[in-house]
């Protein structure tokens, strides 16, 4: 009677120490049979109790395999009620690789599904869209067929009914012959990212260093240096420019500012502005 046995993946695991403590009698051609047998057994599942096909797997005659392989092998497997040889420990390690196998199948299922939902969600606003833009291309003026959202909330149209609202009296109702606004996609939100590698200061913020007193190159390459080497989140912004202004403020408000003029320096100034003046007879 025959089963159906399971192929497991092309791997296998080899646990040299274990391996030797269990072979350290086996001769050079029972090592070979052996290894050749485990790993059929890996691929495959429990051997056949069938001689001539365990000698095609171990690559000798049955002869030699009668006498000098498997009078020694066998003591490594049993044979169970399926009519299979077994081995314990590697029934044990095929039974842990497809559990493994199995979870990252469903965790990969699980995240396809996933997507699959935000994908679905995003679907019917997108369709929405694409039919007012459809509509507004087909020659029919909005103002006709109000070309609008196909599910507009009560407090919108396509005329407020704020006259404040409205610039200079003009109706926001599309007049005859006039193609209606195509609306347009939300703007995403603005993600944060990191600094590129090969960044350089734009026009625009080196003329902001150099109002600040600052040099824009040199402070250049500091600031690349950190932002780069700054690891995880910490070194993603939203807005750079931002990040840059702020950094030519801080090393402008942490230069050391001119030392202070003592009374000799005060006294040396006056008396070289009085030398060139010259001397007037009575004063």
């Amino acid at each position: 009677m025959s089963t159906k046995r399971s192929k497991s993946d092309v791997w296998m695991p080899i646990y040299i120490g274990d391996y030797l403590a269990d072979t350290m009698r086996l001769s050079t051609v029972q090592h070979g049979a052996y290894f050749l047998l485990m790993m059929e057994y890996w691929r495959q599942g429990p051997l056949p109790h069938d001689a001539d096909e365990l000698c095609a797997v171990a690559r000798t005659d049955r002869k030699t395999w009668d006498k000098a392989i498997w009078p020694v092998l066998k003591r490594f497997f049993s044979l169970e009620e399926d009519g299979f040889l077994h081995q314990k420990r590697a029934d044990a390690e095929r039974a842990h690789a497809e559990d493994k196998r199995i979870k990252r199948t469903a965790a990969a299922h699980a995240k396809h599904q996933k997507d699959a939902c935000k994908k679905d969600a995003n679907a019917p606003a997108n369709a929405e869209q694409t039919v007012v833009q459809n509509e507004c291309k087909e020659g029919d003026t909005c103002a006709s067929r109000a070309c609008a959202s196909p599910s507009p909330s009560p407090s919108s149209s396509l005329r407020s009914e704020d006259p404040s609202l409205r610039s200079g009296g003009a109706s926001a109702e599309a007049s005859p012959g006039q193609d209606g606004a195509v609306a347009s996609k939300p703007a995403k939100a603005k993600r944060a990212c990191r600094l590129p590698e090969n960044w350089q200061p734009s026009s625009e913020q080196i003329e902001f260093a150099r109002e600040n007193g600052v040099d824009p190159m040199k402070t250049a390459v500091v600031f690349r240096d950190y932002w780069i080497g700054v690891p995880g989140e910490k070194g993603r912004k939203l807005d750079w420019d931002a990040t840059w202004r702020n950094w030519v403020r801080r090393d402008t408000s942490l230069r050391s500012p001119p030392p202070r003029q003592t009374q000799s320096d005060r006294r040396a100034a006056v008396n070289q502005a009085w030398a060139g003046v010259p001397d007037i007879e009575g004063v």
